[in-house]
C-alpha cells in the first residue's frame, strides 16, 4: 500500500516542498557567493530570514510585543501566522509574501510561500526586532547544515491568549488515499 498523497486544495505539498528546496538551493548560492573561508560568525546575507523566519516561543511573543510597544493580539494581526507541525502549533512571523494571511492560521500549501520573513529590512540587511529576537534567531547559523530543534510548541489555549477567534480546525491538511478519497487530517 502506497503512502497517500498529501495535498491541499488540489495542491501536491510534495511538489510545494520540492519547488522550495530548489528555490532556496539557489538563494544560498547568490547569498553566500561572497563568503570565503570557514563561516564562524553572521554576514547578515539574511539567507536564515529567507530560510525560514524564526518561531518565538509564547514568552519571546509577549516580549516582543512589549518592544514594539503593542499587544500580543496587534503584533499577531500585523506579523504573525499560526502554523502546525508533527509536534503542535506554533506561531510565527510571517513571510513578507503572506501579509495577507497574518493573525490567522497558515492554509498548508502557503508554508511553502517564498520571500524574507515579515521583520528582515532588505534594505539595511537587519532584523527590525533583533534586540528581542527569539532563541530560534539567535541560535540557528545558516551556514551550519545540521538544523538545531526548538522547542517553540504552542498550545491551543496559548494562542488563543493571543488570538481569541482562533480555531485549530481551519488549519491542517488534505490527504488523498490511492483510492482518491479525501480527508482532513489534523496534526
Amino acid at each position: 500500500m502506497s503512502k497517500p498523497l498529501r495535498m491541499d486544495r488540489g495542491i501536491d505539498i510534495g511538489t510545494l516542498k520540492l519547488e522550495l528546496k530548489d528555490y532556496l538551493i539557489q538563494e544560498e548560492k547568490k547569498h553566500k557567493g561572497n563568503l570565503t573561508g570557514v563561516q564562524k560568525d553572521c554576514k547578515q546575507c539574511g539567507f536564515c530570514c529567507l530560510r525560514q523566519p524564526c518561531v518565538p516561543t509564547p514568552s519571546e511573543f509577549n516580549n516582543i510585543a512589549s518592544y514594539l510597544h503593542m499587544t500580543p493580539l496587534e503584533l499577531a494581526s500585523r506579523y504573525a501566522v499560526v502554523n502546525e507541525s508533527e509536534k503542535g502549533l506554533y506561531m510565527l512571523w510571517a513571510r513578507e509574501t503572506q501579509a495577507d494571511v497574518v493573525g490567522k492560521f497558515l492554509p498548508f500549501h502557503r508554508t511553502y510561500d517564498r520571500g524574507y520573513c515579515i521583520f528582515f529590512n532588505k534594505n539595511m540587511h537587519a532584523c527590525m526586532i533583533h534586540d528581542v529576537r527569539p532563541r530560534t534567531a539567535k541560535d540557528t547559523k545558516c551556514w551550519e547544515k545540521k538544523k538545531k530543534d526548538f522547542n517553540a510548541v504552542w498550545t491551543v489555549e496559548q494562542v488563543r491568549a493571543v488570538v481569541p477567534n482562533f480555531n485549530p480546525y481551519d488549519g491542517g491538511m488534505y490527504v488523498v488515499d490511492q483510492n482518491g478519497k479525501v480527508a482532513m487530517v489534523f496534526i
